[in-house]
């Protein structure tokens, strides 16, 4: 006799708690790993290697876990992939009990893991409103958004405590444990799996993958407010790609690795407010203009964030950074599967993830490079930039990051800007339907998972 399971939003909660505890103790390793590698190296473009790694194989990876999410079980992807992101940690768990560790191993680890939590995103968000009733998907999406939210606020100042009092193996084992608490909540729970539409095509093999990932792109052209959003967020993304990867240097430049986990976690604090106001208000009606005014204040939070070598002036605009990129990717996601057809839902968060996991690692790799061979020199005691500059933004370790971050921000202004000009672009919304089915054939019931 099969075991009943949890379903509807009972389902949801749980599998949402499961993610919750595995996401926040990824978080205590990628901030143990992020102090490592700054220690080791010193250099803000290692720095940003490790932050590259850890974004472009979700990119590389949703390439063929949005097709095979559609495909398969939705369940048993989120368990099989939350065990496959876990195995990494311990390969780098031995390696650093043995004293082996070394920098291509990190970045080798955050492949392997980035290539399977590519799985793991896409599944939850596209299960989401097969659990979900349609009018409670704004308030879910709020929740959902604090998956990744969480680990930021508890993981850096936990992890900073825990490498001074067990070390960076003890965080590795209590990474390594919080699967068992998302494998627990998925094996309770039952996520429907949708039926594909009559006239989708379906093959098998490498060729039937790409022909499904093809299908989502072209349903995703077809509609300018799934195609605008996706590009924008993107844009948005590689801007923000750009504080992601310098507000570490910035900090270290004025302070130690424990106020660097105090910055990580202001951004984290702002990240979880914005969240869980969209968890508790479910979101105007009129999203995308809400999207734009919250890029607009990421936008200036950025530009204003490097101006002034001030840790308490850099962690208020991180709180107010992360409550507005919080606010739009969570409005973002509720436009998508609030609109999209459950069939192909998979596909169409793998290629948004593709489009923006591309942008923020190429904005990180590129804020690593500039910062190391033309911002920090610039702006070193003495540099190239100091005369005319340095009373504006300091001088020293760090500036020349902080200065990059600030013209990055202001770049992101400029665009929004010139996307709230557009009526167009406000209207985005007006012409989408709630969508059943990827094609006018509409498909059977869903099959359990």
């Amino acid at each position: 006799m099969t075991p009943r399971r949890f379903t509807g939003m009972s389902a949801f909660w749980l599998t949402w708690g499961g993610l919750v505890a595995s996401f926040t103790a990824s978080g205590l390793t990628r901030f143990g790993l992020s102090v490592w590698v700054y220690q080791e190296t010193r250099d803000a473009q290692a720095f940003a290697l490790l932050l590259f790694f850890g974004i472009l194989p979700l990119s590389i990876g949703s390439l063929v876990a949005g097709p095979l999410v559609d495909r398969l079980d939705r369940r048993r992807v989120l368990m099989l992939s939350s065990l496959a992101a876990r195995l990494p940690t311990l390969a780098l768990l031995l390696l650093w009990w043995q004293g082996d560790l070394a920098l291509w191993h990190v970045y080798l680890a955050l492949v392997v893991n980035g290539l399977a939590n590519a799985f793991v995103l896409p599944a939850f968000d596209a299960s989401v409103s097969m659990l979900v009733p349609s009018a409670r998907l704004g308030r879910a999406s709020g929740f959902s958004q604090l998956i990744q939210s969480l680990g930021v606020v508890v993981g850096p100042p936990l992890a900073g405590a825990l490498l001074v009092t067990v070390g960076l193996g003890g965080i590795f084992v209590l990474d390594l444990a919080s699967v068992a608490t998302a494998l627990l909540a998925l094996a309770l729970v039952s996520i429907p799996n949708p039926d594909r539409a009559d006239d989708e095509p379906v093959g098998a093999g490498v060729v039937g993958v790409w022909r499904d990932f093809v299908f989502g792109l072209r349903y995703v052209v077809a509609r300018p407010a799934f195609l605008f959003l996706a590009v924008f967020m993107a844009a948005a993304l590689f801007a923000g790609g750009f504080t992601y990867a310098l507000s570490g240097p910035v900090v270290l430049g004025l302070a130690d690795e424990a106020t660097m986990g105090l910055m990580y976690a202001a951004f984290g604090i702002g990240s979880v407010v914005g969240a869980v106001a969209i968890g508790a208000w479910g979101g105007p009606a009129r999203r995308v203009p809400a999207i734009l005014a919250a890029t607009l204040v990421s936008g200036l939070a950025t530009a204003l964030l490097g101006l002034r070598p001030d840790v308490t002036w850099i962690g208020v605009f991180l709180v107010v950074l992360g409550f507005s990129q919080s606010t739009m990717l969570a409005l973002n996601r509720v436009v998508f599967q609030q609109h999209g057809a459950p069939a192909v839902l998979g596909r169409v968060f793998a290629f948004r993830i593709v489009l923006a996991q591309t942008a923020q690692a190429i904005g990180v790799v590129t804020a690593g490079i500039l910062a190391a061979r033309v911002f920090e020199p610039a702006m070193a005691a003495g540099g190239a930039w100091t005369p005319w500059l340095g009373a504006w933004i300091g001088t020293g370790e760090g500036r020349g990051a902080a200065l990059l971050t600030s013209l990055a921000g202001a770049a992101l202004l400029a665009l929004t800007l010139a996307a709230v000009s557009s009526p167009r672009v406000r209207r985005l919304e007006d012409g989408l339907v709630e969508d059943a089915v990827p094609s006018a054939v509409a498909g059977g019931a869903a099959r359990p998972g």
